[in-house]
């Protein structure tokens, strides 16, 4: 069975506010707001026409970009592959100007249905992440023991101007290891919200370059404490530019997105999420980024991973400037 999600209402509300607030012009489109409109097209797809399965919840949701989207609609056509008891698959294909850019498989299932035992593990972080924030003194704009606040509010990424970001107090002594907690003011985060989050992470290439350009998080820490030593407690105000993006030596691009769902958020939303990127090896310009997201109390809500390639940052940008083809790696 195939069906085409197209003109949802929330997809609209999602690509509306992607395509206005972010002036992205020479810009391919994140691949956190591809993924998110993906992952909630499935979601829709399954409390909607096959509602009956019961199984409201994403497990695993895998995206290969074909090719580059762009600030525009984007159609998405969903096929069911296998609709089963405990759990189901289907497959999502993005279109743009009858050009396939993405692929994706999603699996859902129905958390509060258990298909068996619950068993902890001796897993943990490591290396150990500073101890949680005290979030009510963050938000009162008082300082934190381990934390330091900051607010970017720039053209690349527009929505993070109602991100707050907590940095580690110390920056980030371990070289591929990028710890942050955020919440958005005046709301909480959905299951939509946290896919955008698995790809919403410093540059990896930049920061293990140590780039002299302002997508190095090493750079970006060293203003953010400089600013909280005058101002502590208050909310370091960054910013960022089309012409910052254009004078980029190395450029991140996703070649594939895994995502595995733990377990399903409060109804309300969650209003405090915790992520580490942490990143293996980067080999002849191909990275992996691992992305752990947890809640306020450190369980795992998801785990991500993403394969890279670090290309050459002007040549992607002049490359969109001119309206040139897109094409595959």
């Amino acid at each position: 069975m195939a069906s085409r999600l197209d003109c949802g209402p929330k997809c609209i509300i999602l690509l509306a506010a992607i395509i206005a607030e972010t002036k992205c012009r020479f810009l391919d489109l994140h691949g956190g707001y591809v993924a998110a409109a993906i992952q909630l097209a499935a979601q829709t797809h399954f409390t909607t026409t096959l509602a009956v399965q019961n199984q409201p919840d994403i497990l695993t949701l895998h995206l290969d970009f074909l090719l580059a989207c762009v600030c525009q609609e984007m159609q998405i056509t969903i096929f069911d592959l296998k609709l089963g008891r405990g759990t189901s698959t289907i497959q999502l294909q993005v279109m743009q100007n009858d050009k396939l850019k993405v692929i994706a498989t999603a699996t859902l299932t129905n958390f509060d249905q258990p298909v068996g035992p619950t068993a902890k593990s001796d897993w943990a972080l490591h290396p150990p992440p500073k101890p949680v924030p005290n979030f009510e003194k963050v938000l009162a704009h008082k300082p934190d023991d381990n934390w330091l606040p900051s607010i970017l509010d720039g053209e690349v990424l527009s929505f993070t101007r109602r991100q707050l970001t907590l940095n580690p107090r110390g920056g980030y002594p371990t070289a591929g290891i990028y710890d942050a907690w955020y919440t958005f003011q005046g709301g909480r985060m959905d299951t939509t919200y946290l896919t955008m989050m698995t790809d919403c992470n410093p540059s990896m290439s930049n920061a293990l370059l140590q780039s002299n350009t302002p997508y190095n998080i090493h750079r970006v820490f060293t203003g953010i404490k400089a600013w909280a030593d005058e101002n502590p407690g208050v909310p370091a105000p960054l910013t960022n530019s089309l012409k910052d993006a254009a004078r980029l030596t190395i450029s991140d691009t996703t070649l594939t997105l895994d995502i595995e769902f733990k377990r399903k958020l409060p109804k309300g939303g969650q209003e405090w999420i915790f992520s580490r990127a942490a990143l293996k090896m980067m080999q002849g310009g191909r990275l992996d980024v691992d992305v752990t997201l947890c809640d306020h109390n450190m369980d795992v809500l998801c785990f991500s991973r993403q394969i890279m390639v670090a290309l050459d940052g002007a040549r992607v940008f002049t490359a969109r400037q001119r309206g040139k083809p897109e094409s595959s790696l």
